[in-house]
């Protein structure tokens, strides 16, 4: 016989190697692109240690200063003045209080001395404490509203 040609059959098709989106397959990218971000995560930071450490400057202290109450006016003054030396005062209103140390005031300016102020107040006293009430004024205007006669206070007091 002849060597006749016998046909073979026709081999299978070669497969070749490609990639398929499988869950094992995904799992494996999965797993190689976070370990890839990891490592950049602690290298890129590492790489810039040459750099200064900053830090934040402490916050300031704020403290307040101590309390000052607000300075009085000398009608404040001659106010507490009287008030806390007559108790005939708190009979009286503030302004009529105010408006008696600004006449005593006004008896000085106009040339009278404190022995005459003080005789005046005198007359019109009819208790103890009237004398009270009127020697708490006449000093109060003076010390506080016209201090300018303060000497004059004075030297009616040594005599």
């Amino acid at each position: 016989m002849s060597e006749q040609f016998i046909p073979h059959p026709p081999s299978p098709p070669e497969k070749k190697e490609t990639v398929t989106f499988n869950k094992k397959n995904l799992a494996i990218a999965f797993l190689a692109v976070s370990i890839f971000i990891l490592i950049l995560a602690i290298v890129i930071p590492s790489s810039n240690s040459s750099s200064p450490v900053t830090t934040d400057a402490p916050a300031p202290v704020v403290t307040n200063p101590p309390y000052t109450p607000p300075a009085e006016n000398k009608y404040d003054q001659y106010m507490d003045h009287v008030l806390n030396n007559s108790g005939q005062a708190n009979t009286w209103s503030k302004a009529d209080v105010i408006e008696f140390g600004d006449l005593v005031c006004g008896a000085l300016d106009n040339g009278n001395s404190v022995r005459q102020v003080v005789n005046l107040l005198e007359g019109y006293a009819k208790s103890s404490s009237d004398v009270e009430f009127f020697a708490s004024v006449a000093f109060g205007a003076i010390t506080y509203i016209c201090p300018e006669y303060k000497s004059d206070l004075n030297s009616y007091l040594n005599s």
